[in-house]
């Protein structure tokens, strides 16, 4: 299902996102099994095939800028049905990077920013402090009472305590070399 016109470039975007993915999209018979089995697929997110779809033309400001990968959730529904195995997350999770590199913004910088925020919970507590997380990310958002009056109420009945908020966690050390090590990865080394 090759579709490139003969651009060299085009054929490079190509030949990135199935070294860098691992994904071989050449396989790809676009039965459409991803797309009808995605949850984020809707009149304002083509979803995975559409996507493969610009891949394979080599449209790469196209592919780079579909909101497609920011919204995948990882669930595998697309990976569970797809008859040659490709696995979308792959290639969603490799099209972010490219991205990145490239300095596409995020077309959804909510998401990106969340991602951002739990993980540097994750980093610095071994595990998401779900209150300092959405606290920042709300602040960071620049809707700071956003979740107050939810705040409040789960304050009342106990299951928040404010004096975590101000509590200090424990640095894990084998966290910080899963993510020094994953940085090395990002980093070909």
């Amino acid at each position: 299902m090759l579709r490139l016109k003969g651009n060299p470039e085009e054929k490079n975007f190509l030949r990135e996102v199935i070294q860098r993915s691992g994904q071989n999209l050449l396989e790809c018979l676009q039965c459409g099994k991803c797309s009808g089995s995605c949850p984020i697929t809707s009149d304002t997110v083509p979803g995975p095939r559409r996507l493969i779809a610009m891949i394979l033309s080599g449209m790469k400001q196209q592919s780079l800028n579909d909101p497609t990968w920011w919204y995948c959730v990882s669930c595998g529904s697309c990976a569970s049905r797809c008859p040659v195995e490709i696995n979308m997350y792959q290639v969603a999770t490799t099209l972010c990077e490219m991205a990145e590199e490239t300095g596409i913004k995020p077309s959804e910088p909510a998401i990106h920013l969340f991602e951002e925020v739990f993980l540097k919970s994750v980093r610095k507590n071994g595990r998401v402090q779900e209150l300092k997380a959405v606290m920042e990310f709300n602040l960071r958002s620049f809707t700071p009472f956003k979740d107050a009056v939810k705040g409040a109420k789960l304050i009342v009945k106990g299951a928040i305590k404010p004096k975590d908020m101000v509590a200090r966690a424990k640095s894990d050390p084998e966290i910080l070399r899963i993510f020094e090590r994953v940085e090395r990865m990002r980093h070909g080394e």
